[in-house]
């Protein structure tokens, strides 16, 4: 089923205040948990940071087994971690995903390990930069160097076609000024500047709420796309994290992986499996039963303000946010420029 028929489908079952796990808009895998960065708000959903949850990964080999299963549910693939390129062979993973039939392939990533080959192999690359200030950025990330590496990776980046850069931004409590340099650095250069909020718990950080400076930042941020600025997340979306208030969640509109093959459900933030799908390679049955029917309920009772769950859930149930999202594109970005969620 092609993505706009999904979305119809999602969202005519929101408008009865329904949700299903079927015909899922992209695939989520994490790759790894494991991380060569150690940054501060670093979070998984229950306070805990990633690199301190020790996964098993999945070897390529296995990969190429699971893939063309999950293929069969979307085209549309999108990579993360902890830090992806910590695999020990994800240039053959891109490789397999490609094989196996993904038309769109996305990679988050912190871009110190990146490498021409990797580039080549994705349509997207998202890399993390929280700062320009070299030795405050290196502190929050627990890793001396890493930022002028990252710096680095985005200049040579930045002069090529292909694929898609994104700079991604987490915004902490009284450092709001960072994440603006960053803003001002991507619209200087071209990139789409992608502002995440720093959450703990699936709750934002204290103090981000109430700053005023944050506020202003948001205002910004809506300004300059709707002047044609490579700005990402729909304009409902930065509303939304901007006074955090509650939505309609529809996490299972992308199913995730995690590094060992686990299915969850409902959601990353709950740190919930259901399986295995090397085990049980069939999603549809796993994810059935663990809903108890064909239509499910989160049930967590919780907002959270992360694009990949927030923004997702705000196009399908508010349909008039894709068709200005769309506009917006057209007016933003070249033709061919490809990038989702």
């Amino acid at each position: 089923m092609r993505i706009a028929a999904k979305l119809l489908f999602h969202g005519a079952l929101a408008v009865v205040n329904r949700r299903s796990y079927r015909f899922p808009l992209a695939i989520y895998v994490y790759l790894s948990f494991r991380c060569n960065l150690n940054c501060e708000y670093c979070d998984s959903g229950d306070g805990r940071s990633f690199p301190t949850r020790p996964y098993d990964e999945l070897t390529v080999e296995q990969w190429r087994k699971l893939l063309p299963l999950l293929r069969r549910w979307s085209d549309v693939l999108l990579i993360s971690g902890g830090e992806p390129l910590v695999h020990a062979d994800p240039l053959g993973f891109l490789r397999v995903a490609r094989e196996s039939g993904f038309a769109f392939i996305s990679l988050n990533t912190n871009g110190i390990l990146l490498t021409p080959e990797l580039v080549d192999a994705a349509d997207a690359i998202i890399v993390s930069l929280d700062s320009l200030d070299r030795e405050a950025s290196d502190r929050l990330w627990n890793r001396t160097g890493a930022t002028e590496t990252v710096l680095s990776r985005l200049e040579e980046l930045r002069h090529r076609d292909h694929p898609t850069v994104m700079v991604n931004c987490v915004v902490l409590p009284g450092r709001v000024a960072e994440a603006e340099a960053v803003l001002d650095y991507c619209l200087a250069r071209g990139l789409t500047f992608s502002l995440a909020p720093g959450v703990r718990n699936r709750r934002p950080m204290p103090g981000l709420a109430d700053d005023p400076a944050y506020h202003k930042l948001l205002d910004r941020l809506i300004l300059e796309k709707r002047c044609g600025r490579r700005i990402a997340g729909t304009v409902a979306f930065l509303r939304g994290i901007k006074t955090f208030r509650r939505y309609q969640c529809h996490p299972q509109l992308v199913w995730r992986i995690r590094p060992n093959g686990d299915l969850v459900y409902p959601c990353s933030r709950c740190d919930s499996v259901i399986g295995n799908l090397l085990s049980v390679p069939e999603p549809i049955r796993l994810l059935h039963a663990a809903a108890g029917g064909e239509f499910y309920d989160p049930g967590c009772g919780e907002a959270c303000p992360l694009s990949c769950y927030m923004d997702t859930s705000l196009v399908v149930t508010r349909p008039m946010e894709l068709v200005r999202e769309g506009f917006y594109r057209l007016r933003s970005f070249p033709a061919g420029h490809r990038v989702m969620f």
